[in-house]
């Protein structure tokens, strides 16, 4: 039998941005992550709190569209905005990736540039970067300066996994070990491991509102009020976490279609939304 509806706040961590996701509404448009798609994501920062009673402020959005090249790559275009202190950070990234497990890199290009506070470039606050897989590594050139970064066995950029999260087997899966090149090729972090976690029905969206519930008592009884969410919508999940050297553990969400709705890991997280503005 299906595993009946719980609410969110019984689920770590998406207890922390429950706050967030009033009325959220899962996506039902057909979905295929091995095809052509785009999705949006608002950017949230947690301050202090869970659950309802969590600080929670917008702090950006992303956007990665995916292209097919052909059946065994694809190609990401990112674009992002983060709140940044006194102004705004923008990138924009072009990938080009396998299409296995990992969505490993081929090449990238990426733009990244600090924008005041009403939202001009800072122009030597620009940075400009190029790279390829070559047989030793990384071959990499940021601004003038070019470098090789060796890696060893299978890795990947965390931008990449947004994509390769939305193909996984769920609880058949094995776990995948492999080095996170963070932040393109700025830091090596090895020993990560992406793992299957749970695969729950949530009651997502809706609005939550407060009912009584009668408690008996030897003597008489009692009545507490219990939160609820009228018109949440019963929706199966998929859960895998990352974990390893150097992160804060990732848990990525896709619905049952396989398309990515969060991305949580600590105090950030970033919820779908088709409509969301970078």
């Amino acid at each position: 039998m299906p595993e009946p509806p719980t609410p969110m706040p019984d689920h770590f961590p998406l207890a922390h941005f429950e706050s967030v996701l009033d009325k959220f509404r899962p996506p039902a448009e057909a979905f295929d992550p091995t095809g052509a798609w785009v999705n949006a994501y608002d950017v949230w920062e947690c301050s202090q709190g869970a659950g309802v009673y969590a600080v929670v402020a917008a702090i950006g959005a992303l956007r990665i569209e995916r292209t097919p090249l052909g059946t065994d790559r694809a190609r990401l275009q990112v674009r992002y905005r983060k709140r940044a202190a006194g102004g705004i950070l923008r990138a924009e990234m072009t990938l080009e990736c396998r299409g296995d497990e990992l969505a490993t890199p081929i090449r990238w290009r990426a733009e990244t540039v600090v924008h005041d506070a009403e939202d001009k470039p800072v122009e030597d606050l620009r940075l400009r970067e190029t790279g390829e897989v070559g047989e030793r590594g990384l071959r990499v050139r940021v601004g003038g300066m070019a470098t090789r970064v060796p890696v060893a066995g299978p890795f990947t950029f965390g931008w990449s996994l947004l994509d390769a999260v939305q193909r996984l087997g769920g609880e058949g899966m094995q776990p995948l070990d492999f080095t996170l090149i963070d932040r393109l090729n700025h830091q090596v972090k090895p020993e990560q491991r992406l793992a299957f976690r749970a695969d729950p029905t949530v009651e997502l969206g809706g609005t939550r509102v407060f009912r009584e519930e009668k408690q008996p008592l030897e003597a008489g009884a009692v009545y507490r009020p219990v939160p609820v969410r009228e018109g949440a919508v019963p929706t199966g999940l998929r859960a895998y976490e990352q974990t390893g050297r150097g992160i804060v553990p990732i848990v990525y969400w896709v619905d049952g279609r396989g398309q990515l709705l969060f991305v949580l890991s600590g105090l950030i997280g970033y919820t779908f939304n088709a409509e969301a503005q970078v």
